[in-house]
């Protein structure tokens, strides 16, 4: 799951970088910068593909877009590690008992389950 930069349209604005929130894509050359998002690191939120100004960025054949996230009330201790990475705010709830997400708050960029230290954070994906 993950997307993948057109070295012939990338122009090496950057903008793919500055958008994601895992600092994935990669500068290639200082001389004639173009970027390259390793497949390994790229979780498929998609936040590059909706910004690169060129259409640049585009999703592997695998790809499943995330669709919904949402929190195991069994695994999740409240610790607010997915309240404080999140960039809109969408985990809620009281520290020391399950959080929740705020589904309308939500940009599906996968952020709480990637630094979610028990597994609590459930995925969804489209397809």
């Amino acid at each position: 799951m993950a997307f993948t930069i057109n070295p012939e349209k990338c122009i090496g604005c950057g903008a793919c970088a500055w958008v994601c929130l895992f600092s994935v894509p990669e500068k290639t050359d200082e001389e004639e910068p173009r970027f390259v998002i390793p497949k390994e690191k790229c979780i498929g939120c998609g936040h590059c593909e909706n910004i690169c100004p060129n259409n640049a960025i585009s999703p592997l054949p695998d790809h499943k877009r995330l669709k919904k996230v949402s929190i195991d009330q069994e695994k999740c201790i409240g610790c607010t590690v997915c309240q404080h990475v999140c960039p809109d705010k969408a985990p809620f709830g009281e520290r020391g008992k399950p959080f929740e997400i705020d589904q309308s708050k939500c940009n599906q960029c996968g952020m709480c389950a990637a630094k979610c230290r028990h597994d609590a954070i459930l995925k969804e994906y489209d397809g």
